[in-house]
């Protein structure tokens, strides 16, 4: 492949990598506010059991347990949901470090290649003022 088309493919590959990243760091970032809001609502019932679960009257003995029972099926529940999502996220963790990996060693091809690309030029180029140069002495050689 010409090296020119190489670098041109190398950076839109470059491109579409950083942002599949991009996609799996925000990907990431949603995953974290959502279990950061389920665990707020554990939290909050967690305080709502202090604040709430004194029998104050002789009326409100009854429903203490379905209360407490109803909370605690809740958390339950919550706590399986950051379950869920913490599996999600360590699979997105995986793929975030993979993308990752392959933006680094895609950067290094690309860098490597057009630090080869301007050694070539500036081979080309010190190779055409050695010509000019050889031309010129040539003539003035040849003048005198």
């Amino acid at each position: 492949m010409d090296r020119s088309r190489r670098i041109q493919a190398l950076g839109v590959l470059q491109r579409i990598k950083e942002h599949e990243l991009d996609a799996h760091a925000a990907q990431m970032g949603q995953i974290r506010l959502h279990q950061a809001k389920l665990q707020d609502e554990v939290t909050r019932l967690n305080e709502q059991v202090e604040t709430e679960a004194q029998i104050t009257s002789p009326e409100s003995a009854p429903f203490l347990a379905g209360f407490l029972q109803a909370v605690e099926t809740r958390k339950a529940f919550l706590q399986s949901e950051i379950t869920t999502l913490d599996k999600k996220a360590a699979l997105i963790e995986g793929q975030l470090f993979d993308t990752y990996t392959e933006v680094r060693s895609n950067k290094a091809v690309l860098d490597k290649t057009l630090l080869d690309k301007r050694k070539e030029e500036d081979m080309a180029e010190a190779s055409a003022l050695e010509e000019i140069a050889r031309n010129r002495y040539l003539r003035q050689k040849a003048k005198a």
